[in-house]
């Protein structure tokens, strides 16, 4: 069984079902058309202006992280693994499907210092690393 949104606060049957499915697709980001969409597939109807205001005390809570997304130029929204920080860590963007992937590797903080130290560039937040992953390559018969 999930989690509740907030043993403090009154959770609607709505507010649950939006924070079941970032919980749920948690390594993907979704526009709020996009989660519109995917929770009326599913038999869950919430008015869009609803869903915004779901999505805002989400985000306010910490629950969601909101970004920026340079190709759809909107904001997306993703669910925050507790206990980690996406501002020092490199993210995987598939430019396919969506999927986001949280890159926590020592190599990208070695990559992130020369980039810094050799070229004088200081890489943001998020540090986005667009491209496409396996799952995608492989649907498309990719071969090397």
């Amino acid at each position: 069984m999930s989690t509740q949104v907030s043993k403090k606060e009154y959770t609607t049957h709505g507010k649950q079902a939006v924070y079941d499915f970032f919980e749920k697709n948690s390594d993907r980001h979704y526009t709020v058309e996009s989660v519109f969409e995917e929770l009326k597939r599913i038999d869950c109807e919430i008015p869009k202006s609803t869903l915004y205001r779901i999505i805002s005390n989400l985000c306010h809570s910490g629950i969601l992280k909101r970004y920026e997304s340079d190709s759809e130029n909107c904001f997306v929204y993703q669910y925050a693994n507790f206990g980690t920080s996406c501002d020092c860590h490199f993210h995987l963007k598939c430019s396919e499907c969506g999927k986001l992937v949280h890159l926590e590797c020592n190599k990208m903080t070695d990559i992130k210092e020369h980039i810094m130290e050799e070229h004088g560039f200081l890489i943001g937040g998020n540090g986005i690393i667009n491209g496409i992953c396996g799952k995608c390559l492989k649907n498309r018969n990719y071969e090397n």
